[in-house]
């Protein structure tokens, strides 16, 4: 199995009813599955609305990024034994949008910031940064 087909089955796998990950951005050494139709720019990865949005960057150790992440006022949501996934609440145009900050057990370690407006989007967002790892 070609290592593109592999991403379009862990797309398929940790897929929402009708969400379909289907591509793969990376960026800074790291990488996350994203829906078709989102478009990459130097910076980031986005819907074409650009409602939804993510970025990668990598991080020395776990430990500190999470902490980085808590100074930030980040809270842990969940943890695997591969990423601790974490959520902080901002506000981007008087939006009030959910950030999703999945965080690998690596060295290095890689950080997905996913961000999605406060709603039924908010799914996809926490899907995606699931989909953190470093890239190959």
């Amino acid at each position: 199995m070609r290592v593109s087909n592999i991403f379009l089955v862990v797309g398929a796998v940790l897929a929402a009813p009708g969400v379909s990950l289907a591509g793969v951005y990376k960026a800074d050494g790291c990488q996350v599955v994203t829906p078709d139709g989102w478009v990459a720019s130097k910076s980031r990865i986005a819907t074409p609305d650009k409602k939804l949005w993510a970025s990668l960057m990598q991080a020395g150790t776990a430990a500190e990024a999470i902490q980085v992440e808590r100074n930030l006022g980040a809270v842990k949501v969940s943890e695997t034994p591969g990423v601790t996934l974490m959520v902080s609440t901002a506000s981007y145009g008087g939006l009030t949008n959910k950030q999703y900050h999945a965080i690998t057990k690596t060295a290095p370690s890689c950080v997905a910031d996913v961000t999605a407006p406060a709603g039924p989007q908010e799914a996809t967002a926490k899907q995606i940064a699931g989909t953190v790892r470093l890239a190959k």
